[in-house]
C-alpha cells in the first residue's frame, strides 16, 4: 500500500477518527433497530423506490469507479496484489448490483419477470463477492508493490475467476429463476436460509475489518484504516438486511445507505494508491513537455474554461491576429476575429465534449483579405476543482497548403458537378477517373469502372471504321470529336456526342487522354419527333403532304406515269355532329387501316386533313388505276359498328394522272381535288378522271366566289317573285321570293351555281338578310299600292337557319319594314331540319311563336323522321317539282305525291306543289286535294313590277294559264 511517513502520534488520531466513525454509525444502526417495529415496518411506497434506486445507483457507480482507476492505472505502472484484486472484484459487485436494481418488484421485466427473490439472491451475491474480496485483500501482503508477475497477464485468472462466478449467479438468477430459493415471504420477512446468509457475510466483513485494523497500525495504514472502516460498514449493512420485514421497510434503505457508504471508503482507499503515486511521474513529464512545445515551429496555447489565454509556447508572436504582445488573460473574442473567434470556441466546445477537436481552419486574414489559416488541433484536460478546466491548443499555419486545396476543391467540384461526362484514362486507355455525370448516364459505379478500357460501354452499333478514325488520331496526338452508339449497364442503348484529347506533361509526353461525353439520345430523339411531327398524321399515323411530296419527287424520277388519286368520305361531318369527334377519330382509324389494305403494296397513303386522303400510286395504267378506285369503293363502303350503331360510309374519289395533267406537285394535287370535287357535286360515291373542263369550272368557280363578295355593294342582286295559286277559289294568295343575279362581268349567274358558292363562301348569312329585307319591303310597298293581302315565302339555307340571332332577326325586319308576321312564310329543307331535330324543333318554335309562317321545302326529297316532323312547328309541306314533273304518267310520283297531301292534311298542314307546267298536273293536283300550287303553268317568276300587274289582272279577270 501506501508509505505513509507520517509520525505515530498522526497515525494514531486517524485511527482514532476511524474509530469514531465506525463507532457513530454502529449508534445510528442500534437507535434504528431499537424504533418501535411499526416505525421500521411503516411502509414507505411514495419513495422507498425512488431512494432505492438512488442508492443503488451511487453504489453502482462507486464501484465501476474502483475498477476504472485500478484499471487504468494498471495498464502503466505495476499495483498491490490487494489493489488489483479489490479493481476486479468492484467490477463483479457494480454488475450484480446492477441487475439487482432492475430485478426489484416495481421495476420494468428485466429479461425475466421481477421478483423479491431473484432481487434478493442477487444482492447477496454482490455483496458475498465484495466480502471475499475485502477479506482477500486483508490477507494479501502488505508489503508495498505488488511483484511483477501481477501486471499485465498476471490479472486475467483473478478478473476469469471472479467474471465465471459473476455470469454464473446472472445465468442462475435471470435465466433459471425457477430454481431460485424463496428468500423473502410476504407478512413474515426473509427466509432462514437468507437471515443464515447475511449472519455469514457479516462475520466475513468482521473478519476482514479485524485484520484491517491490524494493518492501520503500520506507517503504510491509510489506505488499510480506509478499507476498515469500509469492512465495518458493510457488516452493519448485512445485519440490517436480515431485520427487516418488509422490502420498503426503513432498515432496508439503511442497508443500502451503509453498503453505498462503504463504497465510498473503498474508493478512497484504492484512489489514493493508483493516483497519488503518478503526481511525481507527471511532473517531470510536463517539464519534458514544456521543452518539447518551445521547440515546436507551431503556435501553441493553453487556455481556461472561457477561452482566456493562460500560456503562450511560441517565439513567434507575428503569427497572431492584432497586437504582438499582451496576449494572456485575454479571450479568444478579443484577439481573434469574429469568424475565427467563433471556430477557435466550437473546437474548444468539441474537445469539451469528445476530449479532442482535430481540423478546424480559422483565417486571420479575412478582414483585410489578406487570408492566413491556422488548422488548430484542442485536447481537454479536467484539472482540480480549484482550476477547472484546461485546453491545450496547437495552431499550424497551413495559408498555403489551404489555397491549394482551394484551389483543387474548385476544379475537382468543377469537374464532380460538371452535367457533361468526364473520363480520364491512361496511355493504355485504363479508366483512372470518372465523374457522377458519367455514373448517373451509364449506370456503372466509378468502383466498376476504375482500371477499366472504355470499350465496356460498346453496344456494336458503332461503325469500325469510327473506333479507328478515333484511334488515328490520338495516335497522332490530335484530338477527336464524334458520336459513338453506347450500351450501360443495364443494356439500355444510348447516343453520346464525344470530344477526346490527349493531356501532355511538362515535357510534352502524352500521359492521359480526357474525354468530354453528353449523352444526346433525348436531343436525337426529340429531333426524331418533331421530324415525324412535321411528315406524319397524329391520328392515323399516315404521312401527310410534305412526305407525299418528297415521295412524289423521288417516285416521278423513276417512274414515267404516276397517278394522285384524293378520296374524301361523305357526310363524315354527320357522324361527327351525332355522335363525336372521339367516335369520328376512331372511324377515320378504320377507313385508314381500309384504304392501306386495299392498295398495294408500293403506293403511298397519306392523310390530308380532316376526311381527306391522298394516295400515291406509281406505275399504274388508267385501266388499272378505275378497277383499284372500285375496290377502294367497295372497301369503305362495307359498314362497321360504332358506338352501337351501325354506319356505312361512302366516299368520293378524283384522281390525276403524270405526265397529262400535271407535271409539278402542287398542280396535280390540285387537279385531283377538283376531280373529287366535281364528284361530290355529280353523285357522290363515285370516282371519275380529272379533265381540263374540269379545271375552267375550277377557274369560274373561284372567280365567281370573287365576284359574290362585291354583288351587294355593286347592287347586282335583285329579287323574282313567281305567283302561289289558291286551288280552292283560283287566287292569288302570295309570291316566293326567289334570288337572281347579274354580274356586271358574268352576265346572268344562275342560282344553281352561285347560291352554293355563297353557302360555302361564308356569304349566304348577310345576303339572305338582305332577301328578307327586301321581299318584306316590297310586300308592304304592293300593300300601299293597293294590291289584295299577299304573303311572301323567302328561302332560308342551313345556313341561316342554325343562326341563333335568327328569331331576333326576322323581328327586327318585321319591325323596320313595317311587315306583318303572318305576311311571311319562311321556308327550309328537310335536310336543314333533320341536322339535329332536337334544335330545329326549338328553333321553328321560337319563329312560330313570332307568328310567321313555316313550310318545309322540297318535301320527300330528304330523310325526314315522321315521329319528329309531329313535333315541329309548320303550316305548309312544299312538294318537289321532281315528283310533279311527271306525274300524270308515272304511277311512283302519283302515290307519292298523294302520300304527302295525305300526310299535309292529317297534320293540319297546307301543301304547295311546285313547278306546275300543265293542266293534267293541276286537274291530278287537284283531284288529290292539294291546296296551293305555283309554276310556270301560271307564270313565270317576275319582277316586282310584272308581279304587281299580274296580280291586278288576276283580281279582274281570274287566274289564266300562261
Amino acid at each position: 500500500m501506501s508509505t505513509d511517513l507520517s509520525s505515530p502520534s498522526k497515525r494514531r488520531r486517524q485511527m482514532h477518527r476511524s474509530l469514531r466513525t465506525v463507532g457513530a454509525s454502529a449508534l445510528l444502526m442500534l437507535l434504528v433497530v431499537l424504533l418501535p417495529a411499526p416505525t421500521l415496518t411503516a411502509r414507505h411506497d411514495a419513495w422507498h423506490m425512488p431512494m432505492h434506486l438512488a442508492l443503488e445507483t451511487m453504489a453502482i457507480v462507486l464501484a465501476s469507479l474502483v475498477f476504472a482507476v485500478v484499471y487504468s492505472s494498471a495498464r502503466h505502472t505495476r499495483l498491490p496484489t490487494h489493489v488489483l484484486l479489490l479493481g476486479h472484484a468492484f467490477l463483479g459487485v457494480a454488475l450484480l448490483d446492477f441487475a439487482h436494481m432492475l430485478s426489484y418488484a416495481g421495476m420494468p421485466v428485466f429479461i425475466t419477470p421481477n421478483s423479491p427473490d431473484k432481487s434478493i439472491v442477487l444482492s447477496l451475491a454482490a455483496r458475498l463477492l465484495a466480502a471475499l474480496a475485502l477479506l482477500g485483500a486483508a490477507m494479501s501482503p502488505w508489503n508495498g508493490q505488488a511483484p511483477p508477475a501481477v501486471r499485465g497477464r498476471g490479472q486475467r485468472p483473478v478478473g476469469m475467476i471472479i467474471a465465471g462466478f459473476v455470469v454464473l449467479v446472472l445465468l442462475l438468477a435471470l435465466g433459471a429463476p425457477a430454481l431460485l430459493p424463496t428468500a423473502f415471504i410476504p407478512g413474515q420477512g426473509p427466509a432462514g436460509w437468507k437471515i443464515g446468509a447475511e449472519v455469514l457475510l457479516i462475520a466475513l466483513y468482521l473478519w476482514a475489518a479485524v485484520v484491517f485494523c491490524g494493518h492501520a497500525r503500520h506507517p503504510h495504514g491509510t489506505d488499510a484504516r480506509r478499507l476498515f472502516v469500509a469492512s465495518s460498514l458493510m457488516a452493519m449493512g448485512s445485519l440490517l438486511f436480515a431485520l427487516y420485514e418488509q422490502v420498503t421497510d426503513l432498515t432496508v434503505l439503511l442497508g443500502h445507505a451503509y453498503t453505498t457508504l462503504a463504497c465510498v471508503f473503498v474508493f478512497r482507499a484504492v484512489f489514493g494508491q493508483t493516483v497519488r503515486r503518478p503526481y511525481a511521474l507527471l511532473h517531470a513529464s510536463e517539464q519534458r513537455l514544456t521543452a518539447t512545445l518551445n521547440a515546436l515551429p507551431d503556435l501553441f496555447f493553453e487556455f481556461d474554461g472561457h477561452g482566456r489565454y493562460l500560456r503562450l509556447h511560441t517565439g513567434n508572436l507575428e503569427q497572431l491576429h492584432g497586437p504582438t504582445g499582451g496576449v494572456q488573460g485575454k479571450s479568444l473574442a478579443e484577439i481573434l476575429p469574429a469568424e475565427a473567434a467563433r471556430t477557435a470556441y466550437a473546437a474548444l466546445d468539441e474537445a469539451r465534449e469528445h476530449g479532442v477537436s482535430r481540423g478546424k481552419v480559422i483565417d486571420l486574414g479575412e478582414a483585410a483579405g489578406n487570408h492566413r489559416w491556422f488548422e488548430l488541433s484542442v485536447s481537454y484536460k479536467r484539472v482540480q476543482d480549484d482550476q477547472g478546466e484546461r485546453f491545450f491548443m496547437l495552431s499550424r499555419d497551413v495559408t498555403t497548403r489551404q489555397r491549394d486545396e482551394q484551389s483543387l476543391h474548385l476544379l475537382s467540384e468543377a469537374v464532380e458537378q460538371s452535367p457533361v461526362a468526364i473520363v480520364i484514362t491512361d496511355v493504355q486507355a485504363r479508366i483512372e477517373y470518372v465523374n457522377k455525370a458519367f455514373t448517373r448516364n451509364s449506370g456503372y459505379t466509378q468502383e466498376q469502372v476504375l482500371g477499366c478500357n472504355p470499350s465496356l460501354l460498346q453496344s456494336g452499333k458503332t461503325a469500325p471504321s469510327t473506333y479507328r478514325a478515333m484511334w488515328e488520331r490520338l495516335g497522332k496526338g490530335q484530338s477527336w470529336s464524334g458520336e459513338l452508339v453506347n450500351r450501360d449497364s443495364a443494356g439500355r442503348e444510348y447516343t453520346e456526342s464525344v470530344l477526346i484529347y490527349p493531356v501532355r506533361n511538362p515535357q510534352g509526353a502524352v500521359t492521359h487522354y480526357l474525354a468530354h461525353k453528353e449523352d444526346v439520345s433525348e436531343k436525337k430523339r426529340s429531333a426524331e419527333r418533331i421530324q415525324h411531327l412535321s411528315q406524319y398524321d397524329q391520328l392515323t399515323g399516315l404521312p401527310n403532304r410534305s412526305l407525299l411530296q418528297e415521295q412524289f419527287l423521288h417516285a416521278r424520277s423513276r417512274s414515267e406515269s404516276l397517278a394522285l388519286l384524293w378520296l374524301d368520305l361523305d357526310h363524315f361531318k354527320d357522324v361527327n355532329d351525332a355522335l363525336g369527334h372521339s367516335m369520328g377519330d376512331l372511324l377515320l382509324l378504320e377507313m385508314a387501316h381500309r384504304l392501306r389494305a386495299t392498295l398495294r403494296p408500293q403506293d403511298m397513303l397519306t392523310r390530308q386533313s380532316g376526311d381527306e386522303f391522298i394516295a400515291l400510286l406509281p406505275d399504274i395504267g388508267q385501266g388499272e388505276l378505275a378497277q383499284l378506285a372500285e375496290r377502294l369503293l367497295r372497301t369503305l363502303d362495307q359498314p362497321l359498328q360504332l358506338a352501337g350503331q351501325e354506319i356505312a360510309l361512302s366516299a368520293s374519289m378524283g384522281i390525276a394522272l403524270y405526265p397529262d395533267d400535271a407535271r409539278e406537285f402542287d398542280d396535280l394535287l390540285k387537279n385531283a381535288e377538283t376531280a373529287m370535287y366535281r364528284v361530290k357535286q355529280d353523285s357522290r360515291n363515285s370516282y371519275c378522271f380529272f379533265t381540263p373542263a374540269m379545271q375552267e369550272h375550277s377557274a369560274r368557280t373561284l372567280a365567281l366566289a370573287s365576284a359574290l363578295k362585291l354583288a351587294l355593294a355593286r347592287n347586282e342582286l335583285h329579287l323574282v317573285y313567281q305567283p302561289q295559286i289558291a286551288l280552292e277559289d283560283g287566287r292569288v294568295v302570295g309570291a316566293e321570293a326567289l334570288l337572281r343575279w347579274h354580274s356586271a362581268q358574268w352576265g346572268a349567274v344562275s342560282p344553281a351555281e352561285f347560291i352554293p358558292i355563297a353557302e360555302s363562301g361564308g356569304l349566304i348569312v348577310p345576303i339572305g338578310e338582305w332577301v328578307l329585307r327586301t321581299a318584306m319591303a316590297q310586300l308592304v310597298a304592293w300593300r300601299a299600292q293597293g294590291l289584295p293581302p299577299l304573303r311572301i315565302a323567302v328561302n332560308l339555307s342551313a345556313v341561316q337557319f342554325n343562326q341563333v340571332e335568327l328569331p331576333a332577326l326576322v323581328s327586327r325586319v318585321l319591325q323596320e319594314t313595317g311587315a306583318r308576321a303572318d305576311e311571311l312564310e319562311l321556308e327550309l329543307t328537310e335536310a336543314a331540319t333533320m341536322k339535329n331535330p332536337q334544335a330545329a324543333a326549338a328553333q321553328l318554335q321560337r319563329l312560330g311563336e313570332l307568328g310567321v309562317r313555316l313550310a318545309i321545302d322540297d318535301f320527300g326529297t330528304g330523310h325526314s323522321s315522321l315521329s319528329y316532323l309531329k313535333r315541329f312547328f309548320l303550316h305548309a309541306l312544299k312538294i318537289d317539282q321532281s315528283f310533279v314533273r311527271d306525274i300524270e304518267t308515272d304511277a311512283d310520283d302519283q302515290a307519292i305525291t298523294g302520300a304527302i297531301v295525305d300526310l299535309a292534311r292529317s297534320l293540319g298542314l297546307a301543301t304547295v306543289a311546285e313547278g306546275v307546267e300543265s293542266a293534267e298536273q293541276l286537274a291530278f293536283l287537284r283531284a288529290r286535294g292539294c291546296t296551293h300550287v305555283q309554276g310556270y303553268y301560271f307564270s313565270r317568276p317576275l319582277p316586282p313590277e310584272q308581279f304587281h300587274t299580274f296580280v291586278q289582272r288576276s283580281e279582274r279577270e281570274g287566274v289564266r294559264a300562261a
